[in-house]
């Protein structure tokens, strides 16, 4: 039979395993995580974290729960102390890596159009810039390799779009 002891001990391990795998599936540092809990209500240092995780150190039923709290899971996928949890664990891990991906790649794409919409502002002012140009400057820019026409013929717009092809 298993002394208590064994049982804590076993329990603050398998939590700083959990805690570390979560941790990881989010790309998070221990600095990052402790930031985070930090937001949600319970201070913590990256010194916390590492030793939360090697299981040196045990953590309060308000910490665990912060600690989940931070990672959208529920307290038992930090603690699988049997196989159905230890599935449960494994693939809320995977869950949660798969959501802070998606987030990421929201936020990513939000930055590719708004990046969008500035060439856009760019390439109307060019566009705006060259229709004033008179035949001696569009002589002087074309002896000094620059394409002065408007976006569209220049293949400029077709660049932002992704609509080129390229020459062999």
């Amino acid at each position: 039979m298993e002394t208590f002891e064994n049982v804590a001990d076993l329990a603050r391990r398998t939590f700083g395993e959990s805690v570390r795998k979560y941790r990881l599936a989010n790309e998070w540092t221990q600095e990052g995580l402790a930031k985070a809990v930090t937001a949600n209500g319970v201070n913590a240092t990256q010194t916390m974290i590492a030793k939360i995780e090697r299981g040196d150190r045990p953590t309060s039923i308000s910490e665990a729960a912060v600690i989940a709290a931070t990672f959208s899971v529920p307290v038992q996928a930090l603690l699988p102390l049997d196989r159905e949890s230890a599935t449960q664990s494994h693939l809320g891990a995977l869950l949660s890596n798969f959501n802070s991906r998606m987030d990421r790649y929201h936020k990513l794409l939000g930055d590719l159009m708004e990046a969008e919409e500035s060439m856009e502002g760019l390439l109307d002012e060019w566009d705006e810039y060259v229709r004033d140009l008179s035949t001696a400057d569009r002589e002087y820019l074309a002896k000094i390799e620059i394409d002065a026409r408007p976006s569209t013929e220049n293949g400029m717009r077709e660049r932002l779009h992704g609509e080129h092809s390229e020459e062999g």
